[in-house]
């Protein structure tokens, strides 16, 4: 039976006292005090994304997933009320390195938010004692250009490069399992002399849930409770790999997740979304050789990491933190209590929802938005009996906006930077909600609340997922029936027209698109995919149109929709426009492949109307740059093929052409210029080959009847001596 997280903490005390009494015994006279600066203890920093505490045995599961973080545990400091202040990769990971909340750093979501260098990151303090620092990171979300690599001499991110065509990355090229970030992990450590600080962040557990063999078959039935099992499993490869280089007891361990997971509870499938405990109590571990095991619990949270780190060395603190050392905890002392605010603003920043926020303030959580929660922690753990009616819901405000207020500095409002398209389609493919910049709203009542929207975006989702199960109609009718409730989903209107579209529609998808633009005017996500599908639709007038006629300032940071302009404007037979067009593509994104290939084209269609051999070079040019940045692009390698071709350069031309086919084996064009080149260098069984195959492919049958007589002289020209 699943155990529901309101029944975890009844018995996690009378579990844990008997795995710590167990432990105490090992270690007579309890805790050593704090090693001095001499003692020069290695620090490593393990974060699980995704991990829910009650997956954890020593948090109380009885599922067995995790006996190495048990074991760990067992020899550890257990703090079994701990909070991350964001429900969300980037910047919980942040508030960790930072010993900040978001409301100082500025870091509130995974997109359009970078670390800024004024703040100095646990591995910054940690370099200036002289500790190599290495980071070896299993996701995306935390990728070295979010700013989190500062201070890290290593910042190993190697995810998996982004090679295709539209540079839309599916979700394993996002991530990494946990074995091979310990693999890289594990080979710097082995050439490091102390001290050291090592970062290892396994990505396993987030959506979607894939774990390896032999767990995909063992958990069959929960995914998820597979990824948390092979973590726990090269958890255990780390603590073996400690013992067997005699770094037990030199090395400072800290263990804790970033954030949890819903799995259903409160309407939410993953996270990101709400910040109820599902997603915000963490697993939090914490290992100083010397001191005694300890099970505490009294409310803690992840910006108290980075000073527990200063004080267990013996070093100074920088004056930014503002969380606490735990050290006094350890000690079995006890420590003021203190608010700790959390928010999950996912859903404002991406899809205009009211933002949501709270404090955890001794045994009571409150949970600001227009429809306001608040929670006896004592005995509602698990959340499900709301006292806000029966709470001075002004009150709870004030001290919300005084806890805010306090954390707050004016460095943090310049975190936020938008992000190109290339990250924002990187994102979604990991499950992430995730839109360009764009003007916030202020004002919000109940029907804007995350809990009020949620349960209808997640019914788009379903409905979408009805479609690919080939229920047509009724993912048709859900999607429709959404948008008869609530007007204002975005998933529903991007959902109903995407399945139009897959379905041959397009005069439907563009209507459903229209209807959402009036229902959601500042959204750009559908102003975007109205733009795409009149461009595809042939409609390049409308398109134009539409484009002038509202001011997105997110067009100032996408250069998909720059590249869809230009592409009107050709089409339109306006060169200089589109010329104009493609430049801003590339001044947004000087690496946008797609756009290098569409201004090859523009200049190779030049060359053909006037044979002006500087537009044949302005050509081979962007095409060439187009295959440099995406060395699996397929059209450009075909485009470059054809213009090396033309050039007379028919040794370059096959080389090109061949990596086009490579990549994608249904370019059929490609075989005709490829037989033609090869005639032309007199290689006839070759160019026999290629011709053949192109009279063959379905693109035959739609050539002229000039052109296939062309086709059958060249193939004549040909033929392999009888």
């Amino acid at each position: 039976m699943p155990i529901r997280k309101c029944d975890v903490l009844p018995r996690l005390i009378p579990l844990l006292a008997l795995v710590l009494c167990l432990s105490l015994t090992a270690i007579p006279g309890g805790a050593a005090s704090a090693p001095g600066p001499s003692s020069r203890l290695n620090v490593l920093l393990i974060t699980i994304d995704t991990l829910r505490a009650d997956r954890v045995g020593a948090y109380g599961s009885r599922r067995l997933l995790t006996p190495n973080l048990d074991g760990l545990a067992a020899r550890s400091t257990v703090f079994t009320r701990a909070f991350a202040h964001t429900p969300v990769t980037l910047p919980s990971h942040t508030n960790i390195l930072l010993g900040t909340t978001p409301s100082f750093h500025g870091v509130h979501d995974n997109l359009n938010f970078v670390v800024r260098e004024e703040f100095v990151t646990l591995a910054e303090h940690l370099g200036s004692y002289g500790y190599a620092t290495g980071a070896f990171v299993g996701g995306f979300p935390l990728a070295s250009f979010f700013g989190l690599d500062q201070g890290f001499s290593v910042y190993d991110d190697a995810f998996g490069k982004q090679e295709t065509g539209a540079r839309e990355a599916d979700a394993k090229g996002g991530e990494r399992a946990a074995g091979e970030v310990w693999t890289s992990a594990r080979k710097w450590l082995r050439s490091r002399t102390a001290p050291w600080f090592l970062w290892v962040h396994f990505y396993d557990p987030h959506d979607p849930y894939d774990p390896p063999e032999p767990y995909w078959t063992r958990f069959a039935q929960s995914l998820y409770d597979g990824e948390v099992a092979y973590v726990d499993a090269v958890l255990g490869d780390i603590l073996k790999d400690l013992k067997e280089q005699n770094l037990e007891e030199t090395t400072l361990i800290v263990c804790v997740s970033d954030h949890g997971e819903s799995l259903g509870e409160h309407n939410e499938a993953t996270h990101g979304y709400v910040a109820y405990n599902a997603t915000i109590w963490v697993p939090f571990v914490v290992r100083v050789p010397g001191f005694a095991p300890r099970l505490i619990g009294q409310n803690v949270s992840h910006i108290d990491i980075f000073p527990t780190v200063c004080d267990a060395l013996g070093i100074e603190r920088p004056d930014s933190l503002q969380g606490v050392s735990l050290l006094p905890l350890m000690r079995g002392k006890k420590l003021p209590e203190r608010p700790i605010y959390f928010e999950s603003l996912s859903a404002y920043f991406n899809m205009g929802w009211a933002p949501l926020r709270g404090i955890i303030d001794k045994q009571n959580k409150f949970i600001d938005s227009p429809r306001p929660e608040f929670y006896d922690l004592r005995r509602d753990f698990g959340e499900t009996n709301n006292l806000a009616g029966k709470s001075d819901i002004r009150s709870l405000r004030k001290r919300l906006e005084s806890v805010v207020r306090s954390q707050t500095s004016p460095e943090g409002a310049k975190a936020g930077q938008a992000s190109d398209r290339a990250t924002l389609e990187k994102l979604r493919s990991l499950g992430y909600v995730a839109s360009l910049p764009g003007p916030k709203r202020t004002n919000f009542g109940p029907e804007d609340s995350v809990a009020a929207l949620l349960p209808y975006h997640n019914r788009a989702a379903e409905a979408l997922g009805l479609y690919k199960a080939g229920k047509i109609a009724e993912g048709i009718n859900a999607l429709r029936e959404v948008l008869t409730a609530k007007k204002n989903i975005s998933a529903a209107y991007l959902n109903l027209a995407r399945i139009y579209k897959e379905e041959k529609r397009p005069a439907d998808a563009i209507a459903v698109l229209r209807l959402g633009l009036e229902a959601i005017p500042e959204n750009y996500d559908i102003h975007f995919e109205y733009l795409i599908h009149l461009y595809e639709a042939g409609q390049y007038d409308e398109v134009l149109r539409a484009f002038g006629a509202k001011d997105f300032p997110q067009i100032e940071f996408d250069p998909v929709v720059w590249n869809f302009i230009g592409l009107a404007h050709w089409k339109k037979g306006d060169v200089p426009q589109a010329l104009a067009s493609f430049e801003r593509s590339l001044a947004i994104d000087a690496e946008f492949a797609v756009t290098y290939h569409n201004l090859g084209i523009i200049h190779f269609d030049i060359f053909q109307k006037t044979q002006r051999s500087e537009s044949l070079d302005l050509a081979l040019a962007s095409f060439q740059k187009a295959t440099v940045l995406d060395p699996a692009y397929s059209p450009a390698f075909h485009s470059l093929g054809v213009a090396y071709f033309q050039a007379g350069d028919f040794a370059r031309a096959i080389a090109s052409l061949e990596r086009a086919l490579a990549f994608d084996p249904g370019l059929d064009e490609a075989h005709f210029f490829l037989g033609s080149a090869h005639l032309r260098l007199g290689h006839k069984s070759r160019a026999y080959e290629h011709l053949t195959q192109y009279k063959a492919s379905p693109t035959f049958r739609l050539l002229s009847p000039a052109a296939k007589k062309k086709l059958e002289d060249l193939i004549s020209a040909c033929k392999p001596d009888r």
